[in-house]
């Protein structure tokens, strides 16, 4: 049986003014799956998930999630439909308390059991933020901040899971914490795409991997086979 990939990216273009940034861009995520976006800073990774969740118009190509055309849609109905995007920086609503942040995750849904359940399930996956729950956002580490903005976007119950560079500026326990999560949500059924600066890691838990330099991609494959490629060691490895 043929199963179509929840997420399609075919052939994207996107510029800033008029300068290119994106150049011919094609991935494909599958249901389930890990796909992890690798490169330098400034190769497009970031500008790839902004077009994906509606933030940025792409000048040309195509984006199809779930079956669905979203390339044109804007970026609230692209978040309706189900996917989630953790934006570098965490963009956290940083005078609200914790639950303040967790229930804004919640404010398209009516249904307050499963709100509250879901909220409880996500302080067992986060056992910090049960510590910090009336805390502050803006007053937290920024390891507990990006617990926050991870929690906030799976209660809206996505289908799909954007991340953008999650381990930026964390400590490296919280770096393994983050990637540890990372797993475990992704066991429980979640699609993830992943932006991440550290390659490595990244590489490790990814399904499939690709490689992004200049705007364009350049290599592609399963995160084992990018590990062992020479140009990959060399260049993102060290």
């Amino acid at each position: 049986m043929n199963v179509q990939p929840i997420l399609q990216v075919t052939n994207l273009h996107v510029s800033y003014d008029q300068i290119e940034v994106l150049r011919g861009v094609s991935l494909s995520v599958d249901h389930g799956s890990i796909v992890t976006l690798i490169g330098a800073n400034g190769a497009g990774k970031s500008t790839l998930l902004r077009c994906i969740s509606g933030i940025l118009r792409p000048k040309m190509g195509s984006i199809t999630f779930a079956g669905a055309e979203i390339g044109e849609r804007p970026a609230h109905l692209i978040a309706r439909s189900g996917l989630a995007h953790v934006p570098e920086g965490r963009r956290l609503f940083a005078k609200l308390t914790v639950d303040e942040n967790l229930r804004m995750g919640a404010f398209r849904r009516n249904d307050r059991r499963g709100i509250d359940n879901d909220r409880e399930h996500l302080l067992e996956v986060f056992p910090r933020l049960r510590e910090r729950f009336r805390q502050v956002s803006g007053t937290l580490s920024g390891g507990e901040q990006q617990m926050v903005a991870m929690a906030r976007a799976l209660m809206s119950r996505p289908r799909m899971l954007l991340l953008d560079e999650p381990s930026m500026g964390l400590s490296p326990i919280m770096v393994d914490f983050v990637f540890e999560t990372i797993r475990k949500i992704n066991g429980e059924g979640m699609t993830i795409l992943l932006v991440e600066q550290n390659a490595s890691l990244a590489l490790q838990i990814a399904t499939n991997a690709y490689v992004i330099e200049n705007g364009a991609i350049s290599l592609e494959g399963s995160g084992v086979h990018l590990m062992d490629d020479p140009r990959v060691r060399e260049a993102y490895l060290g």
